[in-house]
């Protein structure tokens, strides 16, 4: 029970920062924990403790969920900010499970060419740093806000998140990176980052651990502490968000990857 609290834990802190949540947790549990789990386990076991982190986002998000869900019966003059943000969630993750199923399927390639992952990374990471630069030397912050939403940035934020799927790379950190290139303000970059990843996870959940949820065991308890220090940590992040650059968020990615792939862990 005592493991389950701590990656809970990790997943609750990790969720939101600029690193893999995922890859923390099943490093964790590997190298801590020495899990002897299969690979296809460990990825499972750390999608379920995302339900923790998704329920803290449902209630800090609640007022903007509820505004997304009125729109669908709302006049057509009122709510359109909730119906532009329900469009966009909709795209997002519509692409993300389409490019999910592109990236599954070119997983082959990727082992029968073993340097194409590693050429495809060393791009992605060069974009968000070159980007991050950009945007540190820029001289104004966004200033676009959900009501500014257009479908093209449901197109590109959903192939952003779905290349954020690939092993090592963190979700929150390459939307809210996408988001802010996008010229969104600082909180609606968190706020519509956060938002999408609850259908992703939800829908994931629902398709490869419908067994776990059914089941009452331990691991619950690692998706409640996930789900109260996910509140926690969600609070102080957002608490901040006037306060940070998000260009650092593009340059700490790129950094990170670039070592991943100068140590070898992408191999």
């Amino acid at each position: 029970m005592f493991e389950h609290i701590i990656l809970g834990a990790i997943q609750g802190i990790t969720e939101w920062v600029p690193i893999s949540s995922k890859g923390c947790v099943i490093a964790a549990k590997v190298h801590f924990f020495h899990s002897q789990d299969s690979l296809n386990d460990l990825i499972n076991y750390a999608l379920l403790l995302h339900l923790g982190t998704f329920f803290a986002a449902v209630v800090y998000f609640w007022k903007d969920i509820q505004n997304i869900f009125r729109s669908c019966l709302a006049p057509q003059d009122d709510s359109r900010d909730g119906r532009k943000v329900l469009i966009f969630l909709l795209t997002t993750t519509v692409l993300t499970a389409l490019g999910q199923l592109i990236i599954n399927h070119a997983d082959a390639l990727a082992h029968s060419l073993p340097h194409a992952k590693t050429a495809v990374t060393s791009i992605i990471a060069a974009c968000l740093i070159i980007a991050g630069f950009v945007q540190l030397k820029a001289p104004a912050e966004g200033e676009r806000t959900q009501k500014d939403l257009t479908l093209l940035d449901g197109l590109i934020l959903g192939l952003t998140q779905a290349i954020a799927t690939m092993p090592g790379l963190s979700r929150a950190g390459t939307t809210m990176a996408a988001l802010s290139f996008r010229k969104f303000d600082k909180e609606h970059t968190l706020k519509l980052s956060f938002l999408m990843s609850l259908p992703v996870i939800l829908v994931g959940n629902i398709v490869k651990n419908h067994h776990a949820i059914l089941t009452f065991g331990p691991q619950w308890m690692g998706v409640l502490a996930s789900f109260v220090v996910g509140i926690l940590s969600i609070k102080t992040i957002m608490g901040f968000a006037r306060r940070i650059n998000f260009g650092w968020f593009l340059v700490t990615i790129g950094s990170i990857l670039s070592v991943a792939i100068l140590t070898g862990m992408l191999d």
